[in-house]
């Protein structure tokens, strides 16, 4: 992975954990992270409802130095309480005391659900940076002007502290539909501005070269001004993951 940055021109990379494959094993992420440390974060997965979150997040953040946590619905069809509930919010907590973040991976069959039981959260914790994966699953191959950005995301206009990712996710479906990416990404940026918006590869999940993940991440951002293609491939990741 570092020499693939190298190659393609990449000062910093996230290096996040896969719950459903790897579970709660941090270890390796965590570990590559503490190796090249001016290069590579880690971003841990957990258990929020765990009995013991505080000091696994205490650990994992605190002491291993994983810049946050993600977190995602443990089975398709649990509703909210995995992020939202009083139980997981005491991961929330433990999170902010130590300054880290929370990235949520909501679904298209629990966005919706999922986005309107965050209102609440983020409330809560204004100054917990909340990144939403994958532009909180939204419906990019929709049409245009909107691709997508529905009244439930835009309810978080107004919340600073929320952030959008997008990856091969919404890059993958858009180019096998044949579809542009720039337009869907112009959008999200017309509403929460470039600051707030990042792209992150996906790579080891998402299938592809690296090569052409770099490309299709270029071309996402080909309509934006040179200031916001910088913020949107550089440093609005870097600012959130590398402060």
């Amino acid at each position: 992975m570092i020499d693939l940055l190298g190659t393609f021109g990449i000062d910093k990379a996230l290096a996040v954990q896969r719950a459903h494959l790897y579970g709660f094993h941090n270890d390796y992420v965590v570990d590559s992270a503490q190796k090249y440390p001016d290069r590579l974060r880690s971003l841990c997965m957990l258990d929020a409802l765990a009995p013991n979150v505080e000091e696994t997040v205490k650990y994992w953040v605190g002491e291993r130095g994983s810049v946050g946590i993600r977190l995602t619905e443990p089975k398709k069809g649990a509703d909210s309480s995995w992020f939202a509930s009083t139980q997981a919010r005491r991961a929330w907590a433990a999170v902010t005391d130590l300054g880290g973040s929370v990235r949520l991976h909501f679904y298209r069959w629990n966005r919706l659900a999922a986005l309107e039981a965050l209102q609440d959260v983020v409330t809560e914790f204004p100054d917990t940076p909340v990144i939403l994966d994958h532009f909180s699953n939204i419906v990019g191959e929709g049409p245009g002007p909107d691709y997508g950005v529905d009244e439930a995301l835009l309810k978080f206009v107004d919340s600073p502290n929320v952030f959008l990712l997008y990856s091969m996710i919404n890059l993958g479906k858009l180019k096998a539909l044949e579809l542009p990416s720039a337009p869907v990404v112009e959008r999200v940026v017309r509403s929460f501005g470039a600051d707030r918006v990042m792209w992150g590869s996906d790579i080891a999940q998402s299938k592809g070269d690296y090569k052409d993940m770099v490309q299709l991440a270029k071309d996402s951002v080909s309509t934006l001004s040179a200031e916001d293609q910088r913020k949107v491939l550089h440093t609005t990741a870097e600012r959130v993951y590398f402060s």
